[in-house]
Formats: C-alpha cells, sequence, structure tokens
C-alpha cells in the first residue's frame, strides 16, 4: 500500500498549519518553507529526477539527499 493510498485516519497528519500548505485534496501538510512543500509535492507525483549514472543500476531518487547516500554504496 502506498502512501497516498493509506487511508487517512492511519496517515500522520501535520498539527500546525504553516504557510505553505499541500493542494491535494486529502492532504492537509503546511510547511514554513516553500523548499519543504516543493520536496514533498514529489510525494504525490511520484517524480524522481535524480538517476544513478553507475552502469547497471538504473535506480532513481525523488531526493538529491537520498541519491547520494545510495551512489556512495557502490
Amino acid at each position: 500500500m502506498s502512501f497516498s493510498d493509506q487511508p487517512s485516519s492511519t496517515r500522520k497528519r501535520p498539527i500546525k498549519q504553516n504557510k505553505h500548505a499541500c493542494t491535494y485534496p486529502r492532504c492537509f501538510w503546511s510547511f514554513k518553507r516553500f523548499e519543504h512543500l516543493k520536496r514533498h509535492m514529489l510525494v504525490h507525483t511520484g517524480e524522481r529526477p535524480h538517476g544513478c549514472p553507475f552502469p547497471g543500476c538504473g535506480k532513481r531518487f525523488s531526493r538529491t539527499d537520498n541519491f547520494h547516500a545510495h551512489y556512495r554504496t557502490h
């Protein structure tokens, strides 16, 4: 079951409303910083712009820090 498929009652919900709110239906996350909202939106879009260049790997990541952690394993 993916994060977006989970019933809203079982997902962790944010408590505080911040300046930058997610506009996806049934998503109540909000963030103080726009960069954090932008990173969060990748959860909904499924975009994974960071691809591993190691020959034969092919893994992709939505966040650059996760990509770098993975790449160090090669």
